[in-house]
């Protein structure tokens, strides 16, 4: 049953989940953003190991998260996905269907898109993630989608020994980010 609650959903992947965090349900950027809005509720639709192409295994919409996101009354969709596909790379217009595809699946809900983080692994990932920034930029730019670009807000000392997943700090950071820009942008709220 809808209530007069604004819900957003965070559509991601071991990010969003809060892979690697000691406690996880309460040091991941979604319990952060409720903290800060209470008056919405924040959903955390996040599964490791996901990737936005769907030919892979561990293509988001093969996801328990997804099949739970559709079910969900959802009125904002953030989706925050893109990282593995830095290792699951197949072409630039693969990419760019597969992310307007899963946009079509939140077709009653605002859409709001994320860019991935900056990681610490390596040229060739660099490259990569500089490529799948300029296409979610790209795709926001042609369906007026807004984009929170995060790869441009973050910082490689945000990033645990990995390289790739953000610590507790770096997770705030991410909702810090993300606060910010619903603070900047009333007209989406």
């Amino acid at each position: 049953m809808k209530t007069n609650t604004s819900i957003f959903a965070f559509i991601g992947d071991s990010i969003t989940e809060g892979w690697g965090l000691a406690d996880y349900l309460h040091e991941r950027y979604t319990t952060w953003l409720q903290d800060r809005f209470p008056q919405y509720e924040f959903l955390n639709f996040g599964s490791s190991g996901a990737t936005l192409q769907s030919q892979f295994d561990m293509g988001y919409q093969h996801t328990l998260a997804f099949s739970a996101s559709q079910k969900a009354d959802i009125d904002k969709v953030f989706l925050f996905l893109g990282a593995n596909d830095v290792w699951y790379w197949t072409s630039e217009k693969t990419f760019k269907e597969e992310y307007e595809h899963l946009i079509n699946q939140y077709k009653k809900s605002d859409v709001i898109l994320i860019t991935p983080l900056q990681m610490n692994v390596g040229s060739y990932a660099e490259r990569k993630l500089a490529q799948i920034r300029k296409l979610i930029l790209e795709i926001g730019a042609e369906h007026g989608f807004a984009v929170i670009d995060l790869y441009t807000l973050s910082k490689k000392d945000w990033l645990s020994f990995d390289g790739i997943h953000p610590t507790a700090a770096g997770q705030k950071h991410i909702a810090d980010a993300i606060g910010n820009w619903i603070n900047q942008h009333p007209e989406f709220f």
